[in-house]
């Protein structure tokens, strides 16, 4: 039986978080860990859907006529997104003249994950918008083949749609565009349009990533800075002007090659995702991201989280070489796990086997 295997890399912010959403530009870095997506035939009565990072059954459904899946009416409210996207994806596969045929689908983000396969944790990498690109992937080559006319810009446009309607309609793409791209990029949403472009970070730039400990809701804590910008607009408005001046200095130290500029924007910018501890009446920046931020400073270096804080994931960083290995001893001693992660240079990939 023929099956399709796609997979999706996993991402790292690493400049522009929140500011990234009112059209100021970020850094995003795909990394060497993937989603990855199965997809076989099967009779129209097996289909079905397994994510097993989930900790839910298989869901099955039927398709109608119409191509589009008939879920099960007690559908799982963990499962709502990843329902949302297949019809997405499928509705807009029919539309081009794809034959959709009864399928199976089997959702593997493990390796985005931490912790035991009953008990995993979100690590912050993204695992949503892997499994996105990659569900897109394999659905589109095994009922409709690649479209060649549908550049990575027009493929997270797309994307965005299904994506926002989760997350209250607060998603930037980022992170889609890392999984559909790889390598490290420059991303920026200008109205509803995107722009992405490769980058490289400056030379002799040493990064270590320390898992915070807890996984980070990542939508309540848009949610609370949109509030923040109703309840005050003016406080609101001085924290993102000076997000978006240093994301700004940041990318210009990227394409300027400039490591000593790039370092400091990091650490400014950590700076200010600080304060917003106390405007938007949310732990940003943790008890554990200030740690492993002391620690990086002890040695010299910077330290920001990744993504919008609250746990997940942080970046430390230096010019000095021995950094990452005195900075992973520092860790361990302080009760901090290090990720041994790597950027990601493939993009979403399929395969017929």
């Amino acid at each position: 039986m023929t099956r399709w295997v796609a997979s999706a890399p996993g991402k790292v912010v690493l400049l522009g978080e929140y500011a990234v959403l009112e059209g100021a530009p970020a850094l995003v870095q795909a990394v060497d860990r993937r989603c990855r997506v199965e997809l076989t035939g099967c009779s129209a009565r097996d289909c079905r859907v397994e994510v097993p990072q989930l900790g839910i059954p298989p869901v099955g459904f039927r398709l109608g006529e119409d191509g589009r899946p008939l879920w099960p009416g007690d559908l799982a409210p963990e499962f709502a997104r990843t329902a949302a996207l297949i019809d997405a994806v499928l509705e807009h596969t029919g539309e081009r003249g794809g034959r959709i045929v009864p399928f199976r689908l089997r959702i593997d983000t493990g390796e985005l994950f931490d912790g035991s396969p009953r008990h995993p944790l979100k690590l912050g990498l993204g695992s949503s918008a892997a499994s996105a690109v990659a569900i897109d992937a394999a659905l589109q080559a095994a009922f409709l083949g690649e479209p060649a006319d549908e550049s990575a810009e027009r493929r997270v446009e797309r994307l965005l749609v299904p994506g926002r309607a989760a997350q209250g309609n607060a998603g930037s793409g980022i992170d889609l565009a890392a999984s559909l791209c790889g390598g490290t990029l420059a991303y920026r949403l200008d109205g509803e349009r995107v722009e992405i472009r490769p980058v490289v970070l400056p030379e002799g730039i040493e990064c270590c990533f320390i898992w915070a400990g807890e996984p980070a809701s990542t939508g309540a804590l848009l949610a609370a800075w949109q509030g923040l910008r109703e309840a005050s607009p003016r406080e609101y408005g001085r924290i993102l002007g000076e997000m978006q001046a240093v994301a700004a200095a940041g990318i210009d130290a990227v394409d300027h090659a400039d490591a000593a500029r790039m370092l400091a924007c990091w650490s400014d910018y950590g700076e200010i995702m600080g304060k917003m501890n106390d405007v938007i009446a949310r732990e940003v920046v943790t008890v554990e991201h200030r740690l492993a931020g002391a620690l990086a400073q002890l040695l010299g270096g910077v330290y920001k989280p990744c993504g919008a804080g609250g746990g997940d994931l942080g970046l430390a960083a230096s010019d000095d070489a021995r950094f990452v290995a005195r900075m992973r001893e520092l860790c361990d001693k302080a009760g901090l796990a290090t990720l041994p992660i790597r950027p990601g240079e493939q993009g979403v990939c399929v395969t017929r086997e």
